[in-house]
């Protein structure tokens, strides 16, 4: 059985780079019945199985996520910038190689929960897989 030993602020923070919600599962209703998030029972069953021994390596990925997160906020500004007095400055794709960053560290950490991202998750333009119909 596995043990709980993550704090309830690096859950939050899990759940947020994994792209899962951080509401009460009581607070959700539908036509005044509690409803349940369909992808969250995942995540947090996963967070009850962790193997203690796992915990350092979920926090030191968890970091990579945060680190990651904040180079791509704090480099917008040079996205803008190509150029400038001859020193050539990473552009676009300075946050392209940290997009791809993010998302292979990302993956990492929901590699140690045997889960995957949510696939709904808005910041991908989630919502499920698009198939052209034909016929």
């Amino acid at each position: 059985m596995g043990v709980d030993y993550l704090t309830d602020d690096e859950k939050v923070r899990i759940r947020h780079h994994l792209g899962y919600l951080n509401v009460d599962a009581a607070s959700t209703f539908v036509i005044g019945f509690p409803a349940g998030v369909e992808t969250q029972f995942m995540i947090e069953g996963a967070f009850s199985r962790l193997l203690a021994s796992a915990i350092p390596q979920v926090r030191k990925l968890l970091r990579y996520c945060e680190c990651t997160e904040e180079q791509k906020f704090t480099s917008q500004s040079n996205a803008v910038v190509k150029q400038v007095d001859g020193i050539t400055m990473g552009g676009t794709e300075e946050q392209e190689m940290l997009s791809k960053s993010y998302d292979q560290w990302r993956a990492a950490l929901a590699n140690m929960f045997g889960v995957v991202p949510n696939p709904f998750d808005h910041r991908y333009a989630g919502g499920g897989i698009n198939l052209r119909v034909v016929g």
